[in-house]
């Protein structure tokens, strides 16, 4: 019972982590292009919207991409999301409850991994969760209002432009605020913080790494 209890408090976790990463992923039809963007650099436009659908269209047409969240609500969540199009996750855990625990999610099969111990493959199918099987729509977006270009900042050694927002997640209808850095060089997010007024989180802040090469496989078979 304890662990399946541990196994539960994991997937929601991650799950909810999932649902703030969809709002990021979630393109909208009404995809819009940032100043300068054809010139390998890119600037702020009059439209705010328009310049975090055009940052999150680019988001969208990535392979695979890694992404490091650091939360705080009812638990601490210090996670690693690796993603490879379309179905292949890698879900380390860095901190908090289930530190140094593993799962991976290769289409319908699912493995875990406890800390310090070996990978075993889970009874069942992965559909059976929705949040992370199904995460990444594309209607993260169409709820998005408020949008304000704030100042440029530098990330991790890279120029980027800040935007702050209002949006709802796709699942469950969390409201939320947010704040998103893109790249002014790829126009890709490099980070996102988000403050959630309900539910089991109350903040999240996500770093993305969209450089370094992914590859995610059954750890058994």
């Amino acid at each position: 019972m304890k662990k399946l209890t541990l196994m539960i408090l994991l997937l929601s976790s991650a799950a909810i982590g999932c649902k703030f990463i969809d709002s990021i992923r979630g393109g909208g039809s009404d995809g819009g292009t940032m100043g300068g963007s054809s010139g390998g650099s890119v600037t702020a436009s009059s439209d705010p919207r328009a310049d975090i659908v055009a940052a999150a269209n680019k988001f969208i047409a990535l392979k695979a991409f890694s992404a490091k969240m650091e939360g705080m609500g009812q638990t601490e969540i210090k996670s690693q999301v690796d993603y490879v199009a379309p179905d292949r996750y890698h879900v380390k855990y860095l901190g908090g409850t289930g530190a140094g625990m593993e799962m991976i999610f290769v289409g319908s099969q699912s493995f875990m991994k406890a800390a310090g111990g070996s990978w075993s493959k889970m009874p069942g199918d992965a559909k059976a969760i929705p949040t992370l099987r199904d995460s990444f729509t594309e209607d993260g977006l169409k709820s998005l209002t408020d949008a304000k270009f704030e100042s440029e900042e530098t990330v991790d050694g890279k120029a980027a432009l800040v935007y702050s927002y209002k949006n709802v997640t796709p699942v469950g209808n969390y409201p939320f605020t947010s704040k998103i850095w893109i790249d002014k060089g790829s126009g890709l997010p490099l980070k996102v913080y988000v403050e959630y007024s309900n539910g089991m989180l109350k903040n999240m802040t996500v770093k993305y790494d969209t450089e370094t090469p992914i590859t995610i496989e059954p750890p058994i078979k």
